[in-house]
């Protein structure tokens, strides 16, 4: 029976980020990844500037961007149903003379894999290619996990503590008997590449919305190609059968500027789906174990701020457990703290997200809302992109004055 200090469950941004705060302060920590790296996720491989703020915090963006060579993104063109559209860009840093903000896009087989390298730069352990898939307890308190590593048999992993970072599909929820709502929202994404270098662009990532379906696109690193993200309505699920590849071709007929790329260059082989994305989580701490990242509460995110969530809290994870591990008696403070600090942020960045998803559900209305967005250089626009950038608190978009104010004068 092996043993650490902390047992962190999932290699992926909020896994490896814990692990690095933790490991960086003393702590032995032993993560463990079922799959092994380097491994693709579907996502819209976009990380916003909150997420890039998170990297900059933990000390390890300087590093990651040479190494990555990301394409650097200024903000997002939106286009309605109706072809309305506006761009917009994330905006200025805090001070007046501050450089623009920006976020990254980079494939996400290439960020997780150079974060875990800093978890192990920071002296945590790594085992891949093991699969957890139960938590062991004395009494009330978790205090190991469960699991199997290729062909060898059970092995049983002792802890202190035990951080839950597994994703939207849980096992350390489930284990844990946290019963997540039948999701509201029932989509699913289909996310594929696009070979060839589409770096020169602006500087803008693209999201249109036609027939219920929304369309993301991203340009990558210098050659690195580009991410084509399409979401539809759970009820297509039977039209995708076994050809992903073929069904999204065929859906990105209905987005002409997307179908004209794909005539210019070849779409990867490999088509991947994942869905839905709503999951409630009512509680994300317990007696010797955290829920962090998706795996504490997911709803479908604008593009970027499911990375930037995972970081924050994994954040809040390591403050958390280094207190308790410090001073044991304060443990049950460092759990209500933690779960306050996450049901905050998720009540006000997931209903914003909620909100954006009615939006987008309803041409008319969405057709409507872009109209107003595209008027000049708007502040409503501004404002919403620095949210969505996780940039500004979701409250300040409830300022009538942002969507009463005249727009900017546009400047040469």
């Amino acid at each position: 029976m092996s043993s650490a200090e902390v047992v962190i469950v999932g290699g992926g941004p909020a896994g490896a980020a814990t692990a690095i705060a933790l490991a960086r302060a003393g702590r032995d920590v032993l993560v463990l990844e079922r799959s092994r790296f380097p491994r693709d996720k579907p996502c819209g491989d976009c990380a916003n500037p909150g997420s890039l703020e998170e990297l900059r915090r933990l000390g390890v963006a300087e590093r990651l961007e040479p190494l990555l060579r990301p394409h650097e993104l200024r903000g997002w063109y939106v286009e309605a149903p109706d072809g309305s559209a506006f761009r917009a860009e994330f905006g200025r840093g805090r001070s007046g003379d501050a450089a623009p903000q920006l976020g990254w896009a980079v494939r996400r087989r290439d960020l997780d894999r150079a974060l875990l390298n800093e978890a192990e730069r920071a002296g945590a352990r790594v085992r891949f290619g093991f699969r957890v898939f139960d938590v062991t307890r004395r009494g009330k308190r978790v205090c190991g996990v469960v699991g199997r590593s290729g062909a060898y048999g059970e092995e049983t992993i002792r802890a202190s503590w035990v951080v839950g970072a597994d994703g939207l599909r849980s096992v350390v929820r489930r284990r844990l008997s946290v019963k997540a709502p039948q999701p509201r929202v029932k989509k699913i994404a289909l996310v594929g590449h696009l070979a060839g270098d589409w770096s020169g662009s602006a500087g803008f990532g693209e999201l249109r919305v036609r027939d219920g379906r929304c369309c993301g696109f991203a340009p990558l690193a210098s050659g690195a190609g580009a991410n084509i993200t399409l979401v539809v309505p759970q009820a297509e699920a039977k039209q995708i059968g076994g050809d992903a590849r073929g069904f999204l071709q065929s859906a990105l007929n209905g987005f002409p500027e997307v179908a004209a790329r794909l005539r210019l260059a070849a779409l990867d082989p490999r088509v991947m789906v994942t869905g839905p994305f709503d999951v409630s989580v009512r509680r994300p701490s317990f007696a010797g174990a955290l829920l962090v990242g998706d795996a504490a509460g997911y709803f479908d995110p604008f593009t970027g701020q499911g990375i930037n969530q995972a970081l924050r809290g994994a954040r809040w994870a390591a403050v958390a457990i280094e207190a308790a591990l410090r001073e044991p008696r304060r443990e049950r403070r460092a759990l209500r703290w933690y779960a306050l600090q996450v049901r905050r942020h998720n009540a006000a960045t997931h209903g914003l997200q909620r909100v954006i998803d009615a939006v987008i559900s309803r041409p008319a209305l969405m057709s409507a809302f872009i109209r107003v967005l595209s008027r000049g250089e708007s502040q409503a626009a501004r404002r919403l992109l620095r949210v969505t950038g996780d940039l500004a608190d979701p409250v300040t978009l409830l300022d009538p004055l942002v969507w009463l104010r005249p727009p900017l004068r546009a400047t040469g």
